[in-house]
């Protein structure tokens, strides 16, 4: 809102205009509002258009600091919604990982022959602090076994009652079929890997 000397004084019909201070319609002679008091010179006008002025630029600068603080948060909103919302979803490659993302895949095979896993290292590299991890069928759920290693062209037997859930519960190959079988484990190169057998 800007105020120019033409707008001051609006002319109405009759001899009226309107005053600078309450926007009444007044005598065009007076020299005082009759509804505000306010003085009709030009002096006092002139420091009107100044106040008028002053209270526009503070009304705009609120605006715009009101605006400029809706948009941080908003961007921070924003940020904060991806950051949650990507944190919780899992890559193609990760679906049912046990807990590792891995881009390297490792060269394994793996038989259950029954009671027993027959699990080989086809990779040029020993598999260190290797996690072995069976998804059960008829439960789900998930009992691991841990091995320091399993060395290049080297073949693994582990017994299917040497797996455990968290809690201690162990694999009972009589009662249970494995669904998927999980290989974690550390490279030379530090990466960490991963293999995954299925059943049907």
């Amino acid at each position: 809102m800007s105020y120019r000397n033409s707008d001051v004084f609006v002319r109405a019909e009759m001899g009226t205009e309107k005053c600078p201070f309450c926007g009444q319609e007044i005598d065009s002679t007076a020299t005082r509002c009759f509804f505000c008091g306010a003085e009709l010179n030009e002096e006092s006008v002139h420091k009107r258009l100044e106040q008028l002025h002053i209270q526009d630029v503070r009304a705009a600068r609120r605006i715009h600091k009101s605006l400029l603080i809706k948009v941080v948060v908003v961007l921070i909103l924003i940020g904060v919604i991806f950051f949650y919302g990507t944190s919780g979803r899992k890559r193609i490659s990760d679906v049912d990982s046990p807990g590792r993302s891995s881009t390297v895949k490792l060269n394994a095979k793996v038989v259950y022959p029954g009671a027993r896993f027959v699990i080989s290292n086809n990779d040029s590299f020993d598999w260190k602090n290797v996690k072995l991890e069976i998804v059960s069928e008829t439960t789900d759920d998930r009992f691991s076994l841990k091995v320091p290693n399993i060395l290049a062209g080297e073949t693994y037997t582990a017994a299917a009652a040497e797996f455990l859930k968290d809690e201690g519960t162990r694999f009972n190959p009589y009662t249970m079929k494995p669904k998927k079988f999980w290989i974690l484990c550390d490279t030379p190169t530090r990466e960490n890997v991963s293999y995954l057998a299925w059943w049907k």
